[in-house]
């Protein structure tokens, strides 16, 4: 099972940065700086001017300290220098909030090597939008990544991979909600990746997700809890599509179940996958699917009758093979919000 992170993701840094809490004297910030990061930010909305005096933060990650960060200014141009020490033990991340929306840099962190004394970092923003533009989704997958035989419990993950042409950010109406999944049917708990995520919220039938959506692809990745009958022995999952979708799958390890069984004439046995050298069975729908429709498929023999898989039995033991589950659907895009800045790597993307 992959080791757990020792840093935090970049979303709990920016929720801690939204919430002013990184703002501690950090030994990042030499007495005599030794290291320049700098570099511009650039407005990729065309036709809107970009203000001047952005305000920018820079986190300090160490591993055996708190995180903490260096605040500056963008000039009247957009550009900006921090002074830093270059210590191999730093990793800096550039961060900045514009127009509400959080942005990490291109590179997402820097860390020197000690042969360097210089390094630069890129932002590009854009204007943010509340007229709800013409969305679709390109690709939608649902994994069960753990089963719980006690309670008759199973957890699926859901990625929707959408795609804007825009060059806005929208963020939603007057109630900040960008997009409102339904939910699979007998769900008791539904929300994001991370527990108690106030960009997620489980009420009404739906998770209704208030993430800005970025130009280019946007992959919203949400969590649901389900109950399953324990004497049937199956759960039927209904993955029902919110907006036009061009292709929705369900997949489930061998051996959570003894069988996957598509349910309708639009749908059907796809080509089975693996992880960790347990076999992924799948199922598709046949065709696009419009809003309101969906794809079901039977999950049956759920009690045990295979060995158990890894993820089987703690709950804890989902989120150190999460995102590898997600990576195996061939839909993920690198989750910026999800990522952790590299341990050894100089100036990971």
């Amino acid at each position: 099972m992959p080791r757990a992170p020792r840093l935090l993701t970049l979303a709990a840094l920016a929720g801690a940065l939204a919430l002013g809490l990184l703002v501690s004297p950090h030994p990042g910030l030499a007495q005599q700086p030794q290291a320049t990061i700098s570099g511009a930010i650039t407005l990729g909305t065309p036709g809107d001017t970009l203000p001047a005096g952005i305000e920018l933060q820079l986190i300090v990650l160490e591993e055996s300290l708190a995180p903490t960060s260096i605040r500056q200014q963008a000039d009247a141009n957009g550009t900006f220098t921090f002074e830093v020490d270059p210590d191999p033990r730093f990793n800096y991340v550039p961060f900045l909030i514009y127009e509400g929306v959080r942005y990490f840099s291109t590179p997402s962190s820097i860390r020197f090597d000690g042969t360097t004394s210089s390094a630069t970092a890129a932002f590009e923003v854009y204007s943010t939008t509340t007229e709800a533009p013409d969305l679709s989704i390109e690709a939608t997958t649902v994994i069960a990544v753990a089963l719980e035989r006690s309670t008759s419990t199973l957890t699926l993950i859901r990625e929707d991979l959408i795609n804007r042409d825009e060059l806005t950010v929208y963020v939603g109406g007057d109630d900040a909600v960008t997009l409102r999944i339904p939910v699979p049917d007998r769900t008791i708990d539904a929300g994001g990746l991370e527990d108690d995520d106030p960009d997620f919220s489980f009420e009404g039938g739906t998770v209704n997700v208030s993430l800005p959506l970025r130009p280019g692809p946007n992959s919203i990745v949400t969590r649901y809890t389900v109950g399953y009958d324990a004497v049937e022995d199956m759960y039927r999952l209904r993955i029902t599509s919110p907006l036009p979708t061009g292709h929705i799958e369900a997949r489930a390890p061998e051996s959570f179940v003894n069988k996957l069984d598509p349910r309708g004439d639009d749908a059907r046995r796809a080509a089975d996958t693996e992880f960790e050298g347990d076999p992924i069975l799948v199922v598709e729908r046949i065709g696009p699917a419009t809003p309101g429709q969906s794809l079901v498929v039977d999950l049956i023999g759920l009690s045990g009758a295979r060995p158990a898989h890894i993820l089987t039995t703690p709950r804890g033991a989902v989120s150190g093979s999460l995102l590898a589950l997600i990576v195996i659907s061939g839909l993920a895009v690198a989750l910026a919000r999800r990522a952790t800045p590299a341990d050894d790597a100089e100036a990971p993307a």
